[in-house]
């Protein structure tokens, strides 16, 4: 019945208008900007005097200071270029990051001057420190997670290690059995959005504020709205509890499932197209919607946080492990005995490693004698 009345949930909300106009006030947008650091020490702070349109957000966890950078969020006038001054610890930025990429900036003694493109919509993700690796029909979003970023939830006791190395390993073995059952290509054929798998943010970017820690492993819908989005809690031990699911732009009730429980993703036409279940164990089942399931379980004793295993329906077991160096900027996943090495940005988690083959030259015709 769960599965049921959370699919009805789904479809009833398509024709739901998208929330985004509710993140401006008048004719001002929101952005985060992030000062790279040169070394530790004192971050810079926005000087009102340089835009007296624009106005600081105070609102916990929308702003950061640690070892690697300064994030500043502030709300500034819609489609206007803009220069804004920043004092302070101005000798010790090094980089200025807007979304995804750098924007221009001058220093003059210990003052700051960003240069800001005209803004249309929202800008806040530039402290996100995550690395997409995107593949047919399917996007994997791999969080970084720097103790010394540490912030929100997570900015005091434990640093959750041993839950971020297992969820490292269970969107990898998630992106094996999507590889091996051929779901990304299916779904982007059938025109039925994008799968989504990510992990948990520890520094509390734009005050997402992604507690407990978690995965995913979400069908993006076209226009977002309707997106059933399950939260696969890991415990300290490591292993899967249970997940809770929201449908996106629906004020529907969220759903438990707990171990032993299965719950089925649908499309936006109503169709099944895979489902989880998160085993007596603590491991997780995968597969097509009515289909035998791949099975990913702990390649060792205990939980995930070792490394996983995924065995799929007439295949030989196939065992995955991750490790993320944060100094270098290197994540290295090895399946079995391929290792794939991906360079990223240690400032943004943007990655660097080639991900497409370059195009061949116009007179090159391949199987043409």
């Amino acid at each position: 019945m769960k599965v049921a009345g959370l699919a009805a949930a789904v479809l009833v909300v398509i024709g739901v208008a998208s929330p985004a106009a509710a993140q401006r006030t008048g004719d001002q947008v929101r952005v985060v900007l992030k000062f790279v650091k040169r070394a530790a020490g004192a971050g810079v702070r926005f000087d009102p005097a340089t835009c007296a349109a624009c106005s600081p957000i105070t609102d916990a966890n929308w702003n950061a200071d640690n070892d690697r950078e300064t994030v500043i969020a502030l709300w500034i006038p819609r489609m206007r270029t803009l220069e804004l001054g920043f004092d302070h610890g101005a000798a010790n930025v090094r980089r200025v990051i807007l979304e995804g990429g750098d924007v221009p900036f001058n220093r003059e003694g210990n003052r700051l001057t960003v240069a800001m493109p005209p803004v249309a919509a929202e800008a806040v993700t530039a402290a996100e420190v995550a690395t997409h690796i995107v593949e047919p029909g399917m996007v994997l979003r791999f969080e970084h997670a720097d103790p010394a970023r540490r912030a929100g939830v997570y900015a005091q006791g434990l640093f959750p290690a041993v839950q971020r190395a297992a969820a490292n390993a269970l969107e990898f073995a998630q992106r094996e059995v999507v590889r091996e059952l051929g779901l990304g290509e299916w779904v982007e054929r059938n025109h039925l959005g994008r799968i989504q798998i990510m992990g948990f943010d520890t520094n509390a970017p734009h005050d997402h504020r992604d507690a407990p820690p978690h995965i995913h492993m979400h069908l993006r819908w076209p226009d977002n709205t309707g997106t059933q989005i399950g939260h696969y809690y890991i415990g300290e031990d490591g292993l899967l509890s249970h997940n809770v699911v929201g449908v996106k732009g629906s004020g529907a009730p969220q759903h438990r499932f707990g171990r032993g429980q299965p719950f089925t993703t649908v499309a936006p036409d109503g169709r099944a197209i895979y489902t989880h279940r998160i085993t007596p164990e603590g491991w997780l089942e995968l597969g097509r919607a009515g289909a035998a399931p791949c099975v990913i379980r702990p390649s060792g004793n205990g939980g995930f946080a070792a490394g996983a295993s995924v065995a799929c329906p007439g295949m030989a077991p196939r065992r995955i492990a991750v490790a993320d160096d944060l100094a270098a900027g290197v994540l290295t996943v090895d399946t079995d005995t391929v290792r794939e090495v991906f360079r990223y940005d240690r400032d943004t988690g943007a990655l660097l490693s080639p991900s497409a083959v370059p195009v061949p030259p116009p007179s090159v015709f391949v199987n043409d004698g």
